[in-house]
């Protein structure tokens, strides 16, 4: 099980399949799931059928930093707060590294 840093966890995959299944992996290390079958059920696909004020974690398998500047900030407040926020991305722009502990598909066999 891994330790839950105060960071946004996000996976990098530019395969949309692969990084749902990367998801599904690490949902289960994190102990949301026992299996990935089970974890893909609480990805969502887009950020915004999540609601975020009521929200207990995130796992969202498509994101884009650079859409909402106040959709990051929430979810760099929920991740400060203690709430797993888990996000999958193409690539990650430079600007929010320092804000997030990245995996990449060699992270997660």
């Amino acid at each position: 099980m891994l330790k839950k840093e105060h960071k946004i966890l996000v996976v990098v995959s530019p395969d949309p399949i692969e990084r749902k299944q990367l998801l599904s992996r690490l949902a289960v290390r994190l102990g949301f799931a026992r299996i990935p079958s089970d974890a893909a059920k609480i990805i969502s696909n887009d950020i915004f059928s999540i609601d975020l004020a009521t929200a207990y974690f995130v796992f969202c398998s498509n994101y884009n930093f650079r859409g909402a500047v106040l959709t990051n900030q929430r979810l760099y407040e929920m991740a400060a707060r203690g709430l797993c926020v888990v996000v999958g991305v193409r690539s990650i722009p430079r600007e929010y590294e320092f804000i997030c502990r990245v995996f990449y598909p060699e992270d997660l066999p």
